[in-house]
């Protein structure tokens, strides 16, 4: 056979040597084959992300983590990956930043979804205005309940607080051990006209001793919700929630939704879209 210069293979079809195509090499047994794409996308070209070229945040949100990447782990960085600090650090901005961005689409679909849904209102009045949330609902005697609710519907008008009654779901254990979902109607509060935070979240706790409830809750805007213990002689200090979000509690702890509550009565089951602290 004969000795083909660099660059160069012998085709045993023409018999005499021939430029090795583009995208080809020469196997050491001599025959030409199609050598394997080291990359996505074509001709030498890098795929998107860890190992590419293309450096730098996709979008603001990216870019505002960056910068929080930089002030406080640039040195964690750079000791994990060396020279490729920077890069991973990108990359993983990218890809947190497109979780942001799927949670406030996800966000805006609910809201599209249920707009001018009394859950809507509930969730926007919670993350605007300072609400709290009370029910009189024990046990499962419906009738006994209806009483109940009268009652502490007096006693928030007496109080000048408003209200808005909907149904909350959660799930607890019984004594013997077996867990199930109990549901009730509940009341979405807010203060009377110059009533303060402190004297708000008083009067709550209060009217939950006083219709034999274990919490309250009360929220105040952009801030999380705080669950009070109402049924101990020493109440314990009152507990982070977490804000407001929509649909239903990721650990089924509890959630509200604006289902129409008739005459008092406790609806069959929810027929709106739910919201909870978490």
């Amino acid at each position: 056979m004969e000795t083909c210069k660099q660059g160069h293979y012998y085709c045993n079809t023409k018999k005499k040597c021939m430029p090795i195509p583009d995208g080809h090499k020469v196997r050491e047994d001599g025959f030409l084959v199609k050598e394997a794409k080291k990359y996505y996308g074509g001709k030498n070209t890098k795929p998107k992300g860890f190992g590419t070229d293309q450096r730098g945040p996709i979008n603001q949100e990216a870019e505002r983590i960056v910068r929080g990447m930089k002030a406080k782990s640039a040195g964690r960085f750079k000791k994990l990956y060396g020279k490729r600090d920077k890069e991973v650090m990108y990359a993983t901005a990218n890809k947190l930043a497109q979780k942001e961005q799927l949670k406030v689409m996800y966000y805006q679909d609910f809201i599209k979804l249920v707009e001018g849904n009394p859950t809507t209102r509930m969730l926007t009045k919670s993350k605007t205005k300072q609400t709290g949330n009370i029910s009189a609902d024990r046990g499962s005697d419906e009738k006994a309940n209806r009483e109940k609710r009268k009652g502490l519907e007096k006693d928030l008008k007496k109080k000048g607080i408003g209200y808005k009654k909907g149904v909350g779901e959660y799930k607890y254990k019984s004594d013997d051990g077996k867990e199930g979902t109990g549901r009730e109607v509940t009341y979405q509060t807010s203060p009377g006209k110059g009533m303060s935070k402190r004297r708000f979240g008083k009067v709550m706790r209060r009217l939950g001793r006083k219709h034999g409830q274990e919490s309250v809750i009360t929220k105040d805007k952009d801030k999380p919700a705080r669950l009070h213990d109402t049924q101990s002689k020493k109440p314990k200090p009152s507990e982070n929630i977490g804000k407001s979000k929509p649909g239903k509690h990721p650990k089924g702890e509890g959630e509200t939704s604006g289902t129409k509550v008739r005459s008092g009565k406790l609806p069959k089951k929810s027929t709106k879209a739910s919201i909870n602290y978490s």
